[in-house]
């Protein structure tokens, strides 16, 4: 998707724009009922807002028991990558996981963003950042659209990767995977997780776990 490599305001407006025709076409033949009906979602949306979803619990879980020590402070010498197909998502991740690890240390420099529009010397800093030795440099937590799906080696201290949501194409998700598990990656093992329902007979499927030579 070229979109991924848009500046996220130009994805914005793009997306705005599309809202704005189909909500103005729908509007214009909607019955009583269905309004109603519209109504009482965006209640429910809008009390739901700002809580956080399955997902992110999941995720702060994780990033609990094996990014951080016991004293659930100080920080391990580990790192994850988290990818996220949409613009919108990778700010909610933000101020989610933001919010979770506010009173470890060096909380403000513990999470980093990689995203579409970014100019070369912003994606080669934090590139060079998160591929640092981590006792040199506190980021640990690698939130990306998929402008960094391809062309971004990711590896050197990074084993773990998390796919925030699934996009449709699979090779796309074979491309996140890539940016860890390849050559030169010093783990025996790499880990690329997904979320599932359980109650979706569907979304019963093996994880993404590959056993390296």
């Amino acid at each position: 998707d070229d979109r991924a490599l848009l500046d996220e305001t130009e994805v914005q407006f793009e997306e705005d724009k599309q809202m704005i025709a189909a909500t103005s076409t729908m509007t214009a033949h909607i019955c009583p009922e269905e309004l109603k009906l519209l109504e009482k979602m965006t209640e429910i949306a809008e009390a739901a807002r700002y809580q956080a979803d399955g997902r992110i619990k999941k995720l702060v879980k994780w990033i609990k028991e094996h990014l951080l020590e016991t004293d659930g402070i100080t920080w391990k010498n580990r790192r994850v990558l988290i990818f996220t197909e949409y613009t919108d998502t990778k700010r909610y991740l933000v101020q989610q996981l933001e919010s979770a690890v506010a009173k470890t240390h060096l909380a403000p420099r513990r999470i980093g963003t990689f995203h579409g529009g970014m100019g070369d010397e912003s994606r080669e800093a934090i590139k060079t950042a998160f591929n640092r030795d981590p006792k040199q440099d506190p980021l640990r937590i690698l939130i990306a659209t998929d402008a960094a799906r391809e062309g971004i080696n990711l590896q050197n201290y990074c084993a773990d990767l998390f796919h925030f949501d699934i996009p449709w194409n699979p090779s796309r998700m074979e491309q996140r995977n890539g940016r860890i598990d390849r050559k030169l990656q010093k783990e025996a093992v790499v880990h690329c997780y997904y979320f599932i329902l359980t109650q979706r007979v569907e979304d019963r499927a093996v994880s993404y776990t590959h056993l390296r030579a």
